[in-house]
Parts: C-alpha cells; sequence; structure tokens
C-alpha cells in the first residue's frame, strides 16, 4: 500500500481542475471492423455494482425502469442497473492496450464484486489491471483479463502498449472487456464510487453521478472536427442488426434498419469534436449513395453549457439529398472544447421512406470557412441493383422477386418484419452479373410460418441494398 500511496503523492503534483480529452485511443487492438460496440453502459444513476435500485440512467439522458438487470437486459440500451463502466465484448485473448500514458498502481487477480450481478456465478478472481494518468485526476481500470497480465505494479507504459488480454474471469460469462475512469481515487467504494463515464454526460439535467462525489462525467477520448464512424470521437452502441458497408467518407458507414417508436430504438451512435474555440460552426453530415437511405433520419446535437447540463436540438434530415457530399444540416453557436456532440438512432421521423438510417461521417467548420478542401474525400463505385418485378404481391403461399446486378458479386438476400427484427436469410451466393429471381415462401429461418402483414425483402450487393415490400396474406 505505501507503494500505491507514493505513486499517488507524485501523480499528485500533475493533478488539475477539469479535465481535457486525453485518452488517444480505444482500450483494445482494433478489429477489422474499427470498433467494437458498447453493449453494458455506466449507470449514472448509481454506478456501484453492489447498489440495485431499479433507476438506470444512460449518458444520453434517458431513464429506464424496466429490464435493468444483468444478464436479462437488453444490451446497448438498458443494460445494466449499477454498472460502472462500458462493455466491449470482444474475443478472448484480444490484446488491451493503454489508452493514455500512465502508471501501473495495480495489476493482479483479485476477488470481483461480491455477488455477482444478476446471480451468476463467477470463474474464479478477476483480471484487473489500474492504470494512474499523469495530467489528470483520472484512473483507468481494465477488468475480467485472462492470464498472464503483461505489466507490473509501478511500470510506466505508453499509449498503445498491451496490458493484458480480455478474458471471462470474475464476474463474466462471456469474454469481453469491462473499462472503467475513477476520478479522484483508484480504488472501488461499495458505497460511493468514484466511477465517471468517460463518454460524458449529455442530459439536459445534472449529471446524476455529480451528486454522489461532486465528480462530473466528461468525454475524455481525443477528437477532431471531421469525425468518421471509425475515428476516436465516434462511438456505435450495440444493436441486432448493424451492417458495415464499405462505401462513404473513409471507404465505411453504418446502416441500420429503421424504426418509428423511440421505445423499439436499438441501434445509435455519438459524434463529439474537439473544438479549438468557441464560435458559430456548420454541422455537416456525410451519406453515401446507393443504400435506400431514410427520408427522415433525426440527428439530436447536444450544447452542453457550463453547468454541465446540454440543451438539445433536433434536426430532420432527408438522407437521399445530395449524397457523396457533406451537407450542412445546422448552424448554431458551440462552445470550445468537448463540449457538444451529435446522436443519431434508427428512429425517424414522422413519413420517412427508405430502408435505412445510414451512420457516417459529421464535420464542424467555423460557419465563415469558405472553398473547405475536400480532395481527400471518397467518392465510391458503386455497385448497383434493379429490382425489376415482384409477383404475386400480396402473396401467398410464395412471392418472387426478380432483380438485376451490374457487376457479378456475393448476394446476400433477407427478410425484416416491420419493426425492424430479422425474419430469415434467405441466401449469401456469388452471383455473376445479370439477371436473378429468388423466392420466400413466408417462413422464417427455422422453417416456420409467419403472420400476415408486410415484410421487407432486402438484397445486399457488394456495396448497394434495395429493398422490397411484400404483403403477406392468409
Amino acid at each position: 500500500m505505501q507503494r500505491y500511496l507514493s505513486i499517488l503523492c507524485i501523480l499528485g503534483m500533475f493533478f488539475v481542475q477539469g479535465q481535457a480529452p486525453f485518452l488517444e485511443i480505444r482500450p483494445y487492438a482494433q478489429p477489422d471492423f474499427i470498433q467494437y460496440d458498447i453493449k453494458n453502459h455506466v449507470d449514472h444513476h448509481y454506478p456501484t455494482s453492489n447498489i440495485i435500485d431499479g433507476n438506470f440512467r444512460r449518458f444520453d439522458g434517458v431513464n429506464l425502469t424496466e429490464n435493468l438487470m444483468f444478464p436479462n437486459c437488453d444490451q446497448g440500451s438498458s443494460c445494466y442497473d449499477g454498472h460502472a463502466g462500458v462493455d466491449f465484448y470482444m474475443p478472448a485473448g484480444t490484446p488491451i492496450l493503454a489508452p493514455a500514458n500512465g502508471y501501473v498502481i495495480w495489476s493482479a487477480f483479485s476477488p470481483g464484486a461480491d455477488p455477482c450481478p444478476g446471480g451468476i456465478s463467477p470463474n474464479g478472481d478477476t483480471g484487473i489491471i489500474i492504470l494512474a494518468h499523469p495530467g489528470t485526476d483520472h484512473f483507468s481500470c481494465y477488468l475480467h483479463l485472462e492470464a498472464p497480465l503483461n505489466v507490473s505494479v509501478g511500470e510506466t507504459v505508453a499509449t498503445g502498449d498491451t496490458l493484458g488480454f480480455a478474458g471471462n474471469t470474475g464476474c463474466a460469462q462471456t469474454p469481453h472487456l469491462h473499462f472503467e475512469i475513477r476520478k479522484d481515487a483508484y480504488f472501488f467504494d461499495e458505497q460511493e464510487s468514484y466511477a465517471v463515464d468517460p463518454f460524458g454526460w449529455w442530459g439536459s439535467d445534472s449529471d446524476p453521478i455529480e451528486s454522489i462525489r461532486g465528480n462530473r462525467s466528461e468525454w475524455l477520448w481525443k477528437s477532431s472536427w471531421v469525425i468518421d464512424d471509425n475515428d476516436n470521437g465516434f462511438q456505435r452502441y450495440y444493436g441486432p442488426m448493424w451492417d458495415r458497408m464499405e462505401v462513404g467518407f473513409g471507404n465505411d458507414c453504418w446502416i441500420a434498419p429503421p424504426v418509428s417508436n423511440i421505445s423499439a430504438s436499438r441501434h445509435y451512435a455519438v459524434w463529439v469534436p474537439e473544438l479549438e474555440q468557441s464560435g458559430e460552426y456548420n454541422i455537416d453530415v456525410y451519406i453515401p449513395s446507393g443504400l435506400d437511405a431514410a427520408t427522415a433520419a433525426v440527428y439530436e446535437i447536444y450544447v452542453k453549457n457550463e453547468s454541465g447540463t446540454s440543451e438539445k436540438t433536433l434536426v430532420t434530415y432527408d438522407q437521399t439529398s445530395n449524397t457523396d457530399n457533406f451537407s450542412t444540416i445546422a448552424t448554431l453557436d458551440l462552445p470550445s472544447g468537448s463540449n457538444c456532440s451529435v446522436i443519431l438512432r434508427d428512429n425517424i421521423g414522422s413519413g420517412s421512406v427508405g430502408s435505412f438510417v445510414v451512420f457516417d461521417a459529421v464535420r464542424f467548420t467555423s460557419a465563415g470557412t469558405v472553398g473547405t478542401d475536400e480532395s481527400d474525400l471518397v467518392h465510391p463505385v458503386e455497385s448497383f441493383i434493379n429490382i425489376r418485378k415482384i409477383y404475386p404481391n400480396p402473396f401467398n403461399p410464395q412471392v418472387t422477386v426478380e432483380y438485376e446486378i451490374q457487376d457479378s458479386d456475393q448476394v446476400s438476400i433477407y427478410v425484416r418484419d416491420l419493426k425492424g427484427q430479422h425474419i430469415k436469410t434467405i441466401n449469401q451466393l456469388f452471383k455473376s452479373k445479370g439477371r436473378h429471381r429468388v423466392s420466400w415462401r413466408g417462413d422464417n429461418d427455422y422453417g416456420l410460418k409467419v403472420s400476415s402483414g408486410l415484410y421487407f425483402l432486402s438484397i445486399k450487393a457488394g456495396n448497394s441494398i434495395k429493398t422490397a415490400k411484400v404483403l403477406l396474406l392468409e
């Protein structure tokens, strides 16, 4: 303990009031698709895993009171009551990296929460590493690591150094990284948590965490004024039907089927810039063509004031307009630093058509900027699909869709219902250039007949998707 206190005294010389973003990378070796989504959130209402109070506050201010307890909560939405960190699910053995320079102040297999959340049985002791970060009053914590732990107490680590490896030790059922930030102290307090949310607080009221120890959650990730969907200033949250497309700014974007009821929303993401100075800014979005995008996507723009509360502006935008370019959706006075954000969900506005909400780059530029250089933008060549005929429609017992693809490519065909839920994958085959047909007999992946109603049959080839609406009648 004396060793830990000595380290903390040294670090105390660097502590500052407030905290500018200092986390330079995500705390794991990047997958091919750049970032893992977040399945379990910080509970801003009371982030202490041993205190379950039936109230869960998410980073965006949403308050939930049902389906809150792990493992039966909705991962990415209501998961879970009392959680003090964010959970990135990844394969066992994934290298866990230091997201910023620091000192190792804990590296051991230690007993986890008692009892485990949700009453699950622990997998032995928990592999835990904790870093202190010079120049800040924050500590980063890494839980559920498997052997071996790659660093020892007292070591100095640099951004990107391997700390250990993802596992499912302690209170875990599947491999994942529990990533937690604590402010002012590194240790776990079962009654008054030191945990804060590194993805900030964007509610219209004060961060509930602040009432515990006076600690306010701030966005802690280094960012810039243009944020692609694979950058540090972007985070995607778990949803069951994300699909990554290799088109758009930086040759990638994410899409999700739309829902018309916010209570059914399961796909959302946040973009946060790091602005050098306050002023009037254009907020621009980049949407690639050829994706059957929503005509009424709803962007939520949050602007935080000095008290830590945010004012929200809603902007409904037609994602089929001015594609393959940046388009201004709003011009607002924004504060310096990382005190504004954009959140986009799969929830669409009234009257929207289109099969997908598209999540790509967001740019923040001074409203006085003229002639922005866009020479580095990627204007992709698309693989076109044309749906030529649907018959019979309405149908019973079978509908046939004739389609044409411009180039030989891998083709995936699947069916969703009105809520965006997956019903059936019909086939995933390599198809030659030209005309093809596919039939659906109104069944799901298990061969069971589905109920009558409207369904969406989507055909994906290369970087294009086309969707046919089909009506099943009894």
